[in-house]
């Protein structure tokens, strides 16, 4: 019966870190929308690896390192007008462990140029304390 207790009780825990975990992730999520959506490009990678190790796949390929990242959406994100409207879409939050989550979710963009549109997985772990994205794949 010990045993037992001791299994509802860890479980009742890692469900309860799960939740905490997946609401501080989705945060987040929601802050880079807002600095999007503010034009804030330097909000919007404040939750990137700031690390020459962080990795970015997209249809143009992989690129390594925060400041290619960043240099990247610089180009082609040029202004207010160009970033428009960003919008997610919650699909999953998988843990792989206490400090390494999986997100995929759905993106779009209405800009001045259209509304592309796309998914993206994010593998956040936890640094220093913070949720940070150390690879995106956006498609």
């Amino acid at each position: 019966m010990t045993i037992f207790c001791l299994l509802i009780t860890y479980q009742v825990n890692a469900q309860s870190q799960f939740q905490k975990d997946s609401s501080n992730i989705q945060q987040v999520l929601f802050q880079q929308q807002d600095a999007w959506n503010n034009a804030d490009l330097d909000g919007f990678m404040a939750h990137y690896w700031k690390s020459e190790n962080l990795q970015f796949v997209s249809k143009n390929g992989v690129k390594y390192g925060w400041q290619k990242v960043y240099d990247g959406y610089k180009k082609n994100y040029q202004d207010k007008g160009e970033m428009g409207k960003l919008t997610f879409g919650i699909i999953s939050l998988t843990a792989i462990n206490e400090q390494n989550y999986i997100l995929t979710w759905s993106w779009k963009v209405e800009n001045k140029s259209g509304s592309p549109s796309g998914y993206f997985s994010l593998w956040f772990k936890k640094i220093g304390g913070n949720w940070l994205i150390v690879s995106d794949h956006t498609s």
